[in-house]
């Protein structure tokens, strides 16, 4: 069975902004939610809870950053996590080297590794469409 993704949004990236997200995500008839960050997600699994929507049975819910307590959610928050201290350092380096080079502009990629942190609010793609 093919899947399709569909963007939603924008949704403040915050607990606060999670249920317009999650519900958001039932009306359409999601499967999954990736949130912008782990945030957002735990905003998501608290409205997702408050309307009767099972995580993973019915829905489920990836966040990213990986942050403090991502793992005491209800359930434990399936994350991606990456060195992001790391990251924001080289991205300040970046932006002062090119200040430092008026005039000059340059594009600069910067890559990093990450992983998925699989916990319990993720499962298979349930069968049936939450809309119904």
């Amino acid at each position: 069975m093919g899947r399709e993704a569909t963007l939603l949004g924008p949704f403040t990236p915050s607990i606060q902004g999670g249920p317009a997200a999650a519900d958001a995500a039932i009306g359409t008839g999601a499967s999954a939610v990736i949130a912008h960050n782990d945030l957002l997600a735990i905003g998501a699994l608290r409205r997702f809870a408050e309307r009767g929507v099972t995580v993973p049975d019915d829905i489920s819910v990836v966040g990213f950053d990986d942050i403090f307590g991502a793992d005491f959610c209800a359930p434990p928050l399936t994350t991606v996590s990456g060195p992001l201290e790391a990251v924001g350092r080289t991205a300040v380096d970046l932006v002062l080297s090119s200040l430092q080079k008026a005039g000059r502009t340059a594009t600069q990629q910067l890559r990093a590794p990450a992983h998925l942190v699989i916990r319990s609010s993720t499962g298979p793609a349930p069968e049936r469409d939450l809309r119904t």
